[in-house]
């Protein structure tokens, strides 16, 4: 005999329950699967420190031999410099690590000597300072398909000498390059010199095939590196241009940390603009290089998702 608490609603609404029940753990693991990227409200000293060590901890990279670099862009030196300076100090014998600029300078920082000269005036001591192009030797690193740039210049003592590079960067808009943050500070920030040069392309364009060559760069540099690298981005005294369809946040956003660099930056425009990714792409290109957005899509389209778990700290 049937079971007469079973009727045609009960079993449909049973089942629904069995099978939403079935997705949930595949649900679950796919969400854990996603990149962390750990939140700091507040950005101070302390929280930098923390975040840092949490990304080297889940990179297995604690007490791991060769040098540790903090990339720090030349000209943001002066900026929150108490953070950095509590991080050196949180990692002994840790140096500050720049790039020349393009080859096309050649001049200031376009020359390993200049490049010293201008950031040392800023107040880091020479001796915190690795210049990566002082040897003049490069690697050619390869993109992955090649459209728009077949290789990209890397210095070789970032190969040779460091086991952990901490990408840091001041998160700052609007740039060259719409923002600045983690995938600017590898894809040129990591190339040496000729590296650049090829990045920007002749005549420094700030059209959509640098944005291409750029995510091109950022990819190659990033997987030739793997396993070497974490992103650190500080969102503090930002004042931001409206944005029509956002609610632009102003002042300090605080500090947000990841392994993926697409994820942090991603993880970074969410939060200034209170709005995902899937908007920002529906934006006419002209807004879309002026705030940077087509870094992200372009690295989309590389196989950086830039979905990621926000942990709140």
């Amino acid at each position: 005999m049937s079971d007469p608490l079973i009727t045609r609603r009960n079993l449909a609404i049973r089942t629904g329950a069995i099978a939403l029940t079935s997705l949930l753990p595949p649900l679950a693991k796919a969400e854990e699967s996603m990149p962390v990227v750990y939140y700091a409200r507040e950005a101070t000293p302390e929280a930098f420190i923390e975040i840092f060590d949490r990304l080297r901890r889940d990179l297995g990279a604690e007490g791991r031999k060769g040098k540790v670099g903090f990339k720090l862009h030349g000209d943001e030196v002066d900026k929150n410099r108490a953070l950095w300076k509590a991080l050196q100090a949180h990692v002994p014998g840790s140096r500050y690590i720049e790039c020349n600029w393009a080859s096309g300078y050649t001049t200031g920082r376009g020359t390993t000597e200049g490049n010293y000269e201008a950031i040392v005036s800023r107040g880091i001591a020479r001796e915190d300072l690795d210049i990566l192009d002082r040897k003049g030797e490069y690697r050619a690193v390869q993109t992955k398909e090649g459209r728009w740039l077949k290789s990209v210049e890397v210095p070789e003592a970032l190969f040779n000498e460091y086991g952990l590079v901490a990408v840091t960067v001041n998160f700052n808009v609007p740039t060259f390059s719409g923002y600045s943050a983690a995938v600017k500070n590898v894809g040129i920030g990591l190339a040496g010199g000729p590296g650049k040069a090829a990045v920007h392309g002749p005549g420094f364009p700030k059209d959509a095939g640098f944005h291409s060559r750029l995510a091109e760069a950022a990819d190659a540099i990033e997987r030739a590196l793997a396993g070497k690298l974490m992103f650190l981005n500080v969102l503090t005294n930002l004042d931001v241009e409206p944005l029509e369809g956002t609610t632009v946040k102003k002042g300090t956003i605080g500090i947000l940390g990841s392994l993926d660099m697409a994820a942090v930056d991603n993880a970074s425009l969410d939060l200034l603009y209170g709005i995902p990714m899937e908007k920002r792409s529906a934006y006419p290109e002209a807004v879309k290089l002026e705030r940077g957005f087509l870094q992200l899509e372009n690295l989309a389209a590389l196989g950086h998702s830039g979905r990621y778990r926000l942990v709140d700290l």
